[in-house]
C-alpha cells in the first residue's frame, strides 16, 4: 500500500515568517479544534411528506429528496483538514424501493468517519432511530499492507411512503483532502429533487473548479470565517437531477451526468518541494508531470541495487531481449496482488516494501515495472491514463485525479511505443486492455511530459462455446461443454481462475455455471492454456442440468438455447436518457448438438431468426443432420461503438426477439414402432 506513514503531510504554512517545507498535512502547532454543536435535522417539507410519485419518472422506486455536503477547511490538532458534512434524505414511493434499507459508507485513504445518525420517519410521522450499536464497521477486504473497510447499517420498518435519512462527518487530510477535493456526483440511483455541494477554503489558498455537465459550471461565491480562518464558500446546487442506474450498456457517470471535482492551484507562503517552488502547484500539466515524477524517480534511485538483484533472479537462463522483457512484464503481472485503487496520487511506496508485500497498486504497478526495466537498461517511461470507464480527459483541467491507473511505454526505434499495462494481470504480452484503448494520458520521460491519446486497438475478442447435450425423459439433460475465451473474456476468466486453489476454481466455475444455466450441476472439469496466456483459455466440463426439457405426451421438447440464454428483456421500459456504451466488443458464438434418446427423432426444429438493431446482431439456426442428431447455432455480435439514446425502441425489439428466439425449442418425437425417450 501507499506510504501513509509518509503521507501524513501535503504542504507548509507561514510561522513566524517562513515558510516551511513539508510533504503532506498543512500543520499549525498548538491549534487545537472546537468540536460542533449537535444540530437539528433539516426541516422535512410538507411537500416531502405528501409526495407519492414523481412526474420526472412515474415508475421510480424512490426519489432522493436532498443529497447534500458541506466542507470546510480547518485546523484539527494542529492540522489542516477538510471536514465533510453528508446530508441524505429518500422517500420509498413502493415495495421495490425497499432495497434502500440497507446503507454502505465507505472508509477511504487519507480519512475517518465519525457521527453517523439515522432515522426513518413513518407516514404518520413516528420517527424511528438507528440505534448506535445496530452500525458496525464491516470489513470489505484485506491483504498484506491493505484493508478495504464501511460501516453498515439498516432502517428499521421500511415500507412504502417513508423517509430515511442519514448524515455523518469525514474528515479527509492528505491528498484527497487538501490538494484534491473529494469529487461530488449530483447525480444517484432515483432522480434528486436537490443535490447540492459547498466547500469553504482559507483566503491562502486557490482552487480550479471543474463542474462537468452543470447547468452552470461557475459556482456562487461568498466570504466564510470560522475562528481565525477567513477565506470564501464554493456552493454548486442542482435541482431534479435525473437518476444515474447501472442499466444495460451505460456510459460512465462522469460523462452524462454533472459531477464537481477541485484541484489546488497555489498556497501562499507554501514550499513545494516537488516543484522547487513557492506557493504555486498545478497551474499546469507540466507541474502536475513533475509532482509525479519526483516521487516516482525517488523510488527508482532508492533501491535499484535490490531491484537489480531480483530482477537477475527473474531472467536467470533468458538471452533473448524480448524474452527478457516478456519474462520481467509477466514477474509484475502476477507475482504481485493487484490492490485496486481507482485514483492516482502521484506517491507510492518504495520497491522494498512492494518486494516484500507482494502487494502493488495501480501506480506502483507502472512504477515498479519501470525500475525493473530501467534495471536491465531498457528505457521506459511511465504514463497516467484516464480510463475509459473514468471518461474523457479534460484537457483543460491539469490534475493527477483526472487519471484511474499508470501504464508503461518502452520506446521503439520506429518512433512509436510498446505500451504494457501491468494493471490487468492475465492479459497477453503487448494486448492493449480496452479501459486502454484510444484513451487520453499525460506521458511522462525524465524530463518532459506531453498530452497524448494511447493508440486504439480492436483485440480480438470472443466466447465459443461447443455444447453436446442428451436429454432424458426424466427430465435432465446431460452436456459435454467446451468453452473457448480470447482476448478480455480470457482475461476476466483467468483473473478468477489462475490464482485460485483448486477448490476455489471449482467454487467458481459452479457458481459462472449456474448463472449461465440457472440450476445446473457441475460434475467435471478440465482447464487448457490457463498459464499460456497467449492460447485461448479452453474450459471442459460434464454437466447435468435441469430445465430444458419439457415432456408432452410422446413428444419431448428441448430447449435450443443452453448457456447466456435471455428469458426476459434486458433493456428498461423506461425512457433512456443516456446513450449506449459498447467498450468492449461482444462476439459469442454457441453451437449445441442435440442427441436425441434412444428410440426418438426430431419432429421440427425452430425457424431461423435474425434480431437486428443499431447495436449489432443474434442469429440462430437450427438443423437436422443425417445421422438423426440436430445442431443449433447461435451468434451474437456487438461491435464496439457508441449510439444515441434515441436507438431504445430499436434495440429494445432485438432483445425481444431475441428472448423469443432463446426460449425456442426442438420437437423430438418417437421413431416408428419405439417408445418415448425410454
Amino acid at each position: 500500500m501507499k506510504r501513509h506513514e509518509a503521507g501524513r503531510r501535503i504542504a507548509g504554512v507561514l510561522l513566524c515568517g517562513a515558510p516551511i517545507i513539508l510533504t503532506a498535512t498543512l500543520v499549525v502547532p498548538g491549534s487545537a479544534a472546537g468540536k460542533d454543536d449537535a444540530a437539528a435535522w433539516p426541516e422535512i417539507t410538507q411537500e416531502e411528506r405528501a409526495l407519492k410519485s414523481i412526474a420526472q419518472d412515474p415508475e421510480a422506486d424512490a426519489v432522493i429528496l436532498r443529497h447534500t455536503r458541506d466542507g470546510k477547511i480547518v485546523l484539527e490538532k494542529g492540522y489542516y483538514v477538510n471536514v465533510l458534512d453528508y446530508h441524505w434524505r429518500l422517500k420509498v414511493l413502493n415495495e421495490r424501493g425497499k432495497i434502500y434499507a440497507e446503507v454502505h459508507i465507505p472508509s477511504y485513504k487519507y480519512s475517518r468517519v465519525e457521527g453517523i445518525e439515522a432515522r426513518c420517519i413513518k407516514p404518520d410521522g413516528t420517527i424511528l432511530p438507528v440505534a448506535a450499536d445496530q452500525i458496525f464497521e464491516k470489513l470489505v477486504q484485506k491483504g498484506r499492507g491493505y484493508k478495504f473497510t464501511e460501516n453498515v447499517f439498516n432502517f428499521p420498518a421500511v415500507e412504502p411512503g417513508v423517509i430515511l435519512e442519514y448524515r455523518y462527518k469525514r474528515h479527509r487530510e492528505g491528498l484527497f483532502g487538501l490538494v484534491y477535493i473529494e469529487p461530488w456526483d449530483f447525480a444517484g440511483p432515483e432522480v434528486t429533487l436537490l443535490s447540492r455541494v459547498t466547500q469553504a477554503q482559507p483566503g491562502g489558498a486557490g482552487y480550479r473548479v471543474l463542474c462537468n455537465q452543470c447547468p452552470n459550471p461557475d459556482p456562487q461565491t461568498e466570504l466564510w470565517q470560522e475562528g481565525k480562518i477567513r477565506g470564501r464558500r464554493l456552493t454548486f446546487e442542482i435541482k431534479n437531477v435525473p437518476a444515474y442506474r447501472e442499466e444495460l450498456m451505460m456510459p460512465p457517470a462522469g460523462v452524462v451526468s454533472p459531477r464537481m471535482e477541485m484541484v489546488l492551484v497555489k498556497w501562499i507562503n507554501v514550499s513545494w518541494e516537488q516543484l522547487a517552488r513557492m506557493d504555486e502547484l498545478f497551474t499546469d500539466w507540466n507541474a502536475v508531470a513533475t509532482y509525479a515524477r519526483y516521487y516516482y524517480q525517488k523510488v527508482y534511485k532508492l533501491d535499484e541495487v535490490l531491484m537489480k538483484r531480483t530482477v537477475a533472479a527473474w531472467i536467470q537462463g533468458v538471452s533473448d531481449p524480448k524474452d527478457r522483457l516478456k519474462a520481467v512484464f509477466r514477474h509484475v503481472q502476477e507475482d504481485f496482488r493487484y490492490v485496486p485503487d481507482d485514483f492516482v496520487y502521484g506517491d507510492v511506496s518504495s520497491i522494498a516494501s512492494m518486494l516484500k508485500e507482494k502487494t502493488a497498486d495501480n501506480e506502483e504497478k507502472g512504477v515498479l515495472l519501470v525500475a525493473a526495466l530501467r534495471s536491465m537498461e531498457v528505457p521506459a517511461n511511465l504514463a497516467l491514463v484516464v480510463g475509459k470507464h473514468k471518461g474523457k480527459l479534460q484537457t483543460d483541467y491539469p490534475s493527477l485525479s483526472q487519471f484511474s491507473h499508470v501504464i508503461v511505454g518502452v520506446p521503439q526505434p520506429d518512433g512509436s511505443a510498446l505500451w504494457l499495462d501491468p494493471t490487468v494481470t492475465y492479459a497477453p504480452f503487448g494486448f492493449v486492455p480496452w479501459q486502454d484503448s484510444g484513451v487520453g494520458a499525460l506521458y511522462i520521460t525524465d524530463g518532459s511530459s506531453v498530452l497524448i491519446n494511447l493508440p486504439r486497438k480492436e483485440e480480438i475478442n470472443g466466447t465459443r462455446y461447443a455444447i453436446t447435450a442428451k436429454p432424458a425423459a426424466g427430465g435432465r439433460t446431460a452436456l459435454d461443454i467446451v468453452a473457448e475465451f480470447e482476448g478480455e473474456d480470457a482475461i476476466a476468466m483467468r483473473q478468477e481462475l489462475a490464482p485460485a486453489a483448486e477448490g476455489a476454481r471449482t467454487t467458481f466455475l459452479e457458481t459462472w455455471l449456474s448463472e449461465a444455466r440457472p440450476g445446473a450441476a457441475l460434475r467435471t472439469h478440465e482447464l487448457e492454456n490457463l498459464e499460456d496466456l497467449e492460447k485461448p483459455l479452453r474450459i471442459k466440463m460434464a454437466v447435468e442440468a435441469p430445465g430444458l426439457v419439457t415432456q408432452a405426451d410422446d413428444v419431448m421438447l428441448v430447449h435450443a438455447c443452453i448457456l447466456e440464454c435471455r428469458e426476459v428483456n434486458p433493456l428498461s421500459k423506461r425512457e433512456r436518457l443516456y446513450p449506449f456504451y459498447i467498450d468492449i466488443n461482444v462476439n459469442e458464438r454457441q453451437t449445441v448438438t442435440l442427441i436425441p434418446p434412444a428410440g426418438m427423432k426430431a419432429a421440427s426444429v425452430p425457424a431461423p431468426v435474425t434480431a437486428r438493431s443499431a447495436i449489432g446482431s443474434m442469429n440462430s439456426l437450427c438443423t437436422t443432420l443425417a445421422d438423426g442428431s440436430v445442431r443449433c447455432e447461435r451468434s451474437y455480435v456487438l461491435p464496439r461503438n457508441r449510439w444515441a439514446a434515441s436507438e431504445q425502441a430499436g434495440i429494445r425489439a432485438m432483445y425481444d426477439k431475441i428472448v423469443e428466439a432463446d426460449l425456442a425449442t426442438v420437437a423430438l418425437e418417437p421413431v416408428e414402432g419405439g417408445s418415448p425417450g425410454r
